[in-house]
C-alpha cells in the first residue's frame, strides 16, 4: 500500500488540541502519511498555555532536511513558528514547496504563538501557496478591520496581493450570524461557502484541522477549489461533536467520521445477528403484526443526532403464509419508519436506547413482558392530535415523556380507526433485545 505524505510544521500541543500532533490524525484520518517538524514545546490544556519551550533553528533545520531527504513530501502545512531565525530555516528549505500556512498569531488564551509577527510576514507570507487566517488574523496580517462580509472580500485580496499568495482563505468561524461563510479569492476570482454555524464550547484547534484537512485534500486531487469544499465539510462534525474534556475549550472530535462509520459497522452486523435469531426461531412470527414489523438500531446514543444513525431493515420484517418469518435486506440508515422515528424520539429524550422493535398486540404479550420484569404503558390513541403524517411516533413519546419520570421500554396502544394494535419494545443495546425476545417466546 502506498500513502502519500504531507508534512506538518508546528509546535507540539501537550493537551492534543491543535498542535502538530493534532495534524497528523487529521492526516492519518484522511488517508495521508503525515510526518512531523516540531518548532516548539508547549506546556498547555484545554485552559490555555503555561510555558513554551522553543526549538532551536538548527534543530528545526536538521528535523526538516532529515525528513525531505527520506520522504517524497506533496504538500506542507504551517502552523505555530515562534522566532525569525526559524522563519529563515523554513524560506530556505520550504521556499519551492506547496506550503499552506496557518497563521496562528495567538492562542485561544490570548498567548502570543508567533514572537516575530513583522519578520513573519516579510519571510514566511511571501512562500506561502496558501493562507488560511481567521478574521482576527486576516485583520491584523491585511492591516483592514474585518467587520462585515465586503470587508472580508477586501482584506482577502489585499492580503493576495501584498505578498503575492496565490489563494488567501479567510474563515468565518469568528462572524456572527446563523451562517458561517468562508471565503477564498485567488486569480479565478472570489469563492463563498457557507455552513450553519454550530454553537459549541469546545472549539480548539478548527483552525489547524481546516488547514491540515485542506492540506491533505490538495495532496489528494491538486485541486485547490475542491480541497477547500472538502475541508469544510470536513471540520464541521468535529466542530460538532467536541470533545467535552477539560475543564476549558476542549477540542474538537477529528476522529468522528471513523468512529461513526465503526459504530455503523458494528451496527449492521448486529442487524444480521439479529436477523438469524428471527429467521430461525420457529415462535417468532408470534410477534409479527399484520402491518409487519422492523427493527431499529443505532449507533451509540450520545452520537445520534438523526435519522441517519439509525438503521432499519429496507424490506421490513414479514410472517410468511406457512410462519416462516422472512428479514428483508440490506440493512439501510436514514429510513424512516416508525421504528426509526420512534427510536429518535426515545433517544432525544436522553434515554441510553439503541433497539426498537414494532410487535403485534395481544395481552398475553404485554402480560409476558411484565413478567420478565419490564415496566409498560398504554397510550390511548383517541387522544392523539390531528398533525399530519410521520408525527405519531414524536406525539408518543412527547406524551409519556410528560406523564412519566422515565420512558417505559414497552409501550402500546390498543388501536384506533384505520390503525393497528401495536407493542413497542425498547433496549439498551442488542444483546438485550434478542436476550428478551428469546425469554419471551419460551412463554409463549
Amino acid at each position: 500500500m502506498i500513502k502519500p505524505v504531507g508534512m506538518t510544521v508546528a509546535g507540539l500541543d501537550t493537551g492534543n488540541g491543535a498542535g502538530g500532533e493534532t495534524d497528523l490524525r487529521v492526516f492519518e484520518v484522511l488517508g495521508i502519511h503525515g510526518v512531523f517538524a516540531i518548532t516548539a514545546i508547549t506546556a498547555q490544556s484545554t485552559k490555555g498555555i503555561k510555558d513554551i519551550n522553543v526549538v532551536s533553528s538548527e534543530f528545526l533545520k536538521k528535523q526538516i532536511e532529515t525528513l525531505l531527504d527520506d520522504f517524497n513530501v506533496e504538500a506542507v502545512k504551517m502552523g505555530m513558528i515562534y522566532t525569525k531565525e526559524q522563519f529563515q530555516v523554513v524560506n530556505e528549505l520550504l521556499h519551492d514547496s506547496f506550503l499552506v500556512v496557518d497563521p496562528v498569531l495567538y492562542a485561544k488564551d490570548g498567548t502570543p504563538l508567533i514572537k516575530d509577527v513583522e519578520d513573519y510576514k516579510k519571510i514566511i507570507l511571501p512562500i506561502a501557496k496558501v493562507i488560511t487566517p481567521n478574521i482576527i488574523e486576516a485583520s491584523a496580517i491585511s492591516g483592514i478591520k474585518v467587520e462585515k462580509e465586503s470587508d472580508v472580500v477586501i482584506a482577502c485580496k489585499k492580503i493576495r496581493e501584498t505578498y503575492n499568495i496565490a489563494h488567501v482563505i479567510i474563515k468565518g468561524g469568528h462572524s456572527k450570524g446563523d451562517f458561517s461563510f468562508d471565503y477564498m479569492c485567488n486569480e479565478e476570482g472570489v469563492y463563498k461557502i457557507g455552513y450553519h454555524r454550530i454553537q459549541a464550547k469546545d472549539t480548539h484547534g478548527t483552525g489547524s484541522v481546516f488547514a491540515t484537512a485542506f492540506t491533505a485534500e490538495y495532496i489528494k486531487t491538486k485541486d485547490v477549489k475542491l480541497a477547500f469544499r472538502k475541508a469544510r465539510d470536513f471540520v464541521q462534525s468535529p466542530i460538532e461533536y467536541g470533545l467535552n474534556i477539560g475543564k476549558g475549550v476542549g477540542p474538537v472530535n477529528v476522529s468522528i467520521e471513523i468512529m461513526k462509520k465503526s459504530m455503523k459497522y458494528e451496527v449492521v452486523e448486529e442487524m444480521r445477528r439479529f436477523a438469524d435469531f428471527a429467521e430461525n426461531n420457529e415462535k417468532f412470527w408470534i410477534l409479527i403484526p399484520e402491518v409487519q414489523s422492523n427493527l431499529a438500531h443505532s449507533i451509540k446514543p450520545e452520537y445520534v443526532r438523526d435519522l441517519n444513525d439509525i438503521a432499519t431493515f429496507r424490506g421490513r420484517i414479514i410472517r410468511r403464509w406457512d410462519k416462516k418469518v422472512i428479514v428483508g435486506h440490506p440493512v439501510v440508515f436514514g429510513n424512516p419508519t416508525h421504528t426509526a422515528r420512534m427510536l429518535l424520539s426515545i433517544i432525544l429524550k436522553g434515554m441510553n436506547s439503541t433497539c426498537l422493535m414494532n410487535i403485534r398486540y395481544d395481552d398475553k404479550i404485554v402480560e409476558s413482558f411484565k413478567e420478565i420484569g419490564y415496566e409498560t404503558v398504554e397510550i390511548n390513541r383517541e387522544l392523539e392530535p390531528s398533525h399530519g403524517e410521520g408525527k405519531t411516533m414524536q406525539w408518543i413519546i412527547e406524551y409519556i415523556s410528560g406523564e412519566y419520570v422515565r420512558i417505559p421500554n414497552v409501550i402500546y396502544d390498543k388501536g384506533t380507526k384505520g390503525k393497528e394494535a401495536m407493542i413497542r419494545f425498547w433496549t439498551k443495546n442488542m444483546e438485550e433485545m434478542i436476550e428478551a425476545l428469546d425469554n419471551l417466546l419460551k412463554m409463549l
